[in-house]
């Protein structure tokens, strides 16, 4: 994944891109919010980690501006700060912050919480996998494809709520698409259409 740090402190862009680097992700740097927004126009990351603090644009007006961009999909942002009382998470997240790490920080607290943020991005990944789904769907049958479209939604409220409950689940998304989408098969089945109907092709499945 493409992740853009963004911190005026050169010697914790070095620390943070290497243990990114090692982890297996690509890492751009910036130094200041004017700088990040210029490397997201140019280069679109999905995830962005910046500091609270910065002189010229700080990260709460970044993140603002992040969020009143147009994005080819939604930018995940960590705020870094040493603001930790609630009225300034409050702060934080009215400006469009989606997580926070208080510094100084520990390298497993980083990897965590691009892992959750990655999480994240995944599921809005398979939505708009499975909406795409329901479309084509529609396109050959629109009962068919609104039944999908609310499967769809169901099972992103369900994979939503088991991202956020910090607990091992034994159902996880991919699991859950394969069952909306078997579940709507077999409905059609027992509707009396055969595969190919369902379908819409000359092949059977």
């Amino acid at each position: 994944m493409r992740i853009l740090f963004v911190d005026d402190d050169e010697s914790l862009q070095e620390t943070v891109s290497g243990l990114l680097t090692e982890a297996g992700h690509e890492v751009e740097c910036a130094s200041s919010g004017g700088e990040a927004l210029q490397i997201l126009r140019e280069h679109p990351c999905r995830l962005v980690i910046t500091d609270w603090e910065m002189p010229e644009m700080n990260g709460l007006t970044l993140c603002r501006s992040i969020r009143a961009g147009q994005s080819v999909g939604y930018v995940y942002v960590i705020l870094l700060t040493c603001h930790s009382t609630p009225e300034d998470i409050v702060t934080g997240l009215s400006a469009g912050a989606d997580d926070f790490m208080s510094k100084p920080f520990h390298a497993g607290e980083l990897a965590m919480r691009v892992r959750a943020g990655e999480r994240v991005l995944s599921l809005e990944t398979r939505d708009l996998a499975m909406f795409a789904m329901a479309k084509l769907a529609e396109s050959r049958d629109p009962e068919t494809g609104a039944h999908l479209e609310r499967v769809r939604s169901y099972c992103r409220a369900i994979m939503l709520k088991l991202a956020g409950s910090g607990k091992r689940q034994t159902v996880d998304a991919h699991q859950l698409q394969r069952v909306a989408h078997i579940h709507i098969v077999e409905g059609e089945i027992a509707g009396g259409k055969g595969e190919d109907d369902i379908l819409g092709r000359g092949h059977r499945v």
